[in-house]
């Protein structure tokens, strides 16, 4: 009977342990690569110092950037780790406030000192942001 017990209690603090996955960053920088009027794309901006919050939300499936036009994003796929030699990739299929299709990818580039770096790709233009958690 204290089996049992005990179990239960394992169970319960467990779960309250796995349940609630926020992850909170800040941006340093943001590149931006957009189509030209041809449908070509162009190169990569240099990269402009940024300062906004971005918020993963796997409770509420959201992922959202507190830029000046308050980007979010509601996760409608989560889409599996890949990983090589030079990176780990954790992507979601998402969709914006207006019901277009975004893909949203976090980087980690081991092979350049695990430098995070958050893309959002949209059809005629792409994000690229550098960033890092916040933890409290």
């Amino acid at each position: 009977m204290k089996f049992f017990k005990y179990l239960t209690l394992l169970l319960l603090f467990s779960g309250v342990f796995v349940s609630a996955q926020s992850f909170r960053f800040k941006t340093t920088s943001l590149s931006i690569l957009e189509k030209d009027h041809y449908g070509k794309w162009k190169k990569w901006t240099k990269p402009k110092p940024t300062e906004v919050i971005v918020t993963l939300d796997y409770d509420k499936n959201k992922i959202v950037i507190y830029s000046s036009d308050i980007q979010y994003y509601r996760i409608v796929e989560y889409l599996g780790k890949e990983i090589s030699e030079t990176d780990e990739v954790n992507s979601y299929l998402c969709t914006n406030v207006e019901g277009i299709a975004v893909k949203i990818s976090f980087f980690v580039r081991k092979d350049q000192h695990n430098k995070t770096q958050l893309y959002v790709y949209h059809k005629d233009f792409s994000f690229c942001y550098d960033i890092e958690e916040i933890t409290d």
